[in-house]
């Protein structure tokens, strides 16, 4: 097995903060002749706490441009407000800037490949995937971490989830059309992906009122097949290099609503499994809530493969609140 390095961190500000680990690790990148890709987390244009800051975008494409300047560079992103985030944070000008090209896989991607996920049922289901990420040769995946009402932890496999077809995000959630409508009304409500007062509202409500036994077991089922589905897509395509801007970070009801964890640290490693453990292990939540690493069978390989530069986990590590449903996932 390959030697995997992840670089730790800590300080007062994110801009040296970023480019100094950045740095820690450039050494650790391979000589790229293809596409490099960037994976942004765009999962809110209001709220940059869910999201990857215009900044750290910014930081991060000026660092491969001066690496690779005649490489095409991609910023691609899925996520449903992609285009107001785009729009309100001028990303238009730092994509000209470095002669990045912003691509969305909502409306740009022509070209699919295909990944096998599980609905709730238990029947097999097709989801399509970004043809441009999966024909790409180096692949950044760029995002926060925040604590996931339906998975635990999101962290840098998660992000590319962005790039499934707008249509077959459901899927990776187990909802397809072989699931009887029942079971989707008894299934846990998902109005907190809103990024909208409706939402956010919605959401408050629903940590007022008292969650029932059937209401857990609903949780309990979709996690599940969250977390399965996320290692089918693990299976089929992986980062090359994982970027966890935990300068900020959520805690709490995360994705969306949770609050500001001020981990101060960023997390730099050049595999996605051992970036995950290592910042889950700063973020001092369960290992499970990663969700597609339960299923990998030779998970002490990566740990003793994984060599820590800079600062020690036991340096920096704080705990985090879960999400008000963790018992449940």
């Amino acid at each position: 097995m390959d030697k995997y390095f992840v670089a730790i961190q800590k300080g007062e500000n994110r801009k040296q903060l970023l480019e100094k680990t950045l740095n820690m690790m450039k050494d650790k990148i391979p000589n790229i002749s293809g596409r490099i890709i960037i994976k942004p987390n765009f999962l809110s244009a209001n709220n940059l706490l869910a999201s990857t800051t215009p900044e750290t975008l910014e930081i991060v494409v000026c660092f491969f441009r001066k690496l690779f300047p005649k490489n095409e560079i991609y910023i691609a992103e899925g996520a449903h407000v992609s285009k107001e985030y785009i729009q309100k944070h001028n990303i238009n000008r730092l994509a000209e800037k470095y002669k990045a090209k912003l691509f969305s896989i909502d409306y740009d991607e022509k070209n699919w490949d295909f990944v096998e996920f599980e609905d709730l049922v238990g029947e097999k289901c097709k989801a399509r995937v970004s043809n441009t990420y999966m024909t790409s040769e180096y692949i950044v995946s760029l995002t926060v971490p925040k604590t996931h009402a339906n998975i635990g932890l999101s962290l840098s496999m998660k992000n590319l989830v962005g790039i499934l077809h707008p249509d077959d995000r459901p899927k990776f959630h187990g909802l397809t059309d072989n699931v009887p409508q029942n079971i989707k009304n008894k299934y846990k409500s998902r109005l907190y992906d809103r990024d909208d007062k409706l939402g956010f509202y919605c959401m408050k409500l629903r940590n007022i009122l008292p969650i029932t036994n059937k209401t857990a077991k609903n949780l309990q089922k979709g996690s599940e097949i969250v977390r399965k589905n996320l290692y089918h897509l693990y299976e089929k395509i992986q980062p090359n290099f994982c970027i966890i801007d935990g300068f900020d970070g959520m805690q709490g009801n995360g994705p969306w609503n949770g609050e500001n964890a001020h981990l101060n640290t960023i997390v730099i490693g050049n595999n996605t499994v051992v970036t995950d453990l290592v910042t889950s292990k700063i973020m001092q939540q369960p290992i499970k809530d990663i969700g597609y690493i339960n299923y990998i069978d030779n998970l002490e390989n990566f740990i003793k493969n994984t060599q820590i530069l800079g600062y020690t986990i036991e340096e920096v590590k704080k705990q985090l609140r879960p999400h008000k449903f963790e018992p449940y996932l």
